[in-house]
């Protein structure tokens, strides 16, 4: 497949292990990554619920030898943040598709759907109706490496706080009776190597917050 325009892009970055699977998968299917775009609080240098702030992105970003854009929006206006983000995608990285890590919620791609409808940027799930189970076989023998860095305590336990996901992880997370790959919001992960990296992310915790929405999370820093 020719690199042109409309083999471009852009991953819609959060951080962890659906968005970065779903980039390397686009990368296997012959796409070729130009940028990752985040999300930022509007108050903020930090992600909502996975809590991960600029610097670690970033440095995620240094990882794959991608650049990354930065958007913001206050709650409510996450709409129009994304929109004006999307125009540096374009403008900046003659890119014209947006990736998306989300497996099986509809009610969620129907909303990022609508949302680009008007922006000229064509929604691309890759990993749409991926067994959930089998994306995360895939993950490990691939070398995904993910730690879980945020989690709902009324949910899970809250010692699997930076546990690096290993077959035995997912096993105790099932016997909470909870979604293996937390797809329904009950945990949130970094991603510190996948194949794609050309290095491995360091990382140290710095402590323990507590969200507005109810997440328990660690505070992560570059090292």
């Amino acid at each position: 497949m020719s690199i042109t325009s409309e083999n471009n892009f852009c991953t819609s970055w959060s951080g962890g292990k659906d968005a970065c699977f779903a980039l390397w998968q686009s990368i296997q299917m012959g796409f070729t990554p130009t940028c990752l775009l985040t999300m930022l609080k509007g108050d903020k240098d930090q992600t909502s619920a996975h809590g991960l702030n600029r610097e670690v992105l970033e440095a995620q970003a240094t990882c794959m030898q991608l650049p990354i854009i930065f958007g913001k929006a206050n709650v409510g206006e996450y709409e129009a943040g994304l929109k004006a983000a999307l125009q540096d995608v374009k403008n900046t990285f003659n890119t014209f598709q947006l990736t998306f890590g989300d497996i099986d919620l509809q009610a969620h791609r129907d909303w990022y759907e609508k949302i680009l409808i008007d922006t000229g940027v064509t929604p691309h799930f890759p990993l749409w109706h991926y067994s959930r189970e089998q994306l995360l076989k895939d993950m490990f023998a691939n070398g995904f490496e993910t730690m879980i860095v945020s989690l709902k305590a009324e949910k899970l336990d809250r010692s699997l706080l930076g546990k690096v996901l290993t077959p035995e992880i997912v096993r105790l997370i099932q016997q909470q009776e909870v979604c293996p790959t937390g797809e329904d919001g009950e945990f949130h992960t970094l991603v510190i190597n996948a194949p794609h990296f050309h290095k491995r992310l360091a990382v140290e915790t710095r402590g323990i917050i507590e969200d507005e929405w109810g997440y328990t999370q660690l505070d992560i820093a570059t090292t």
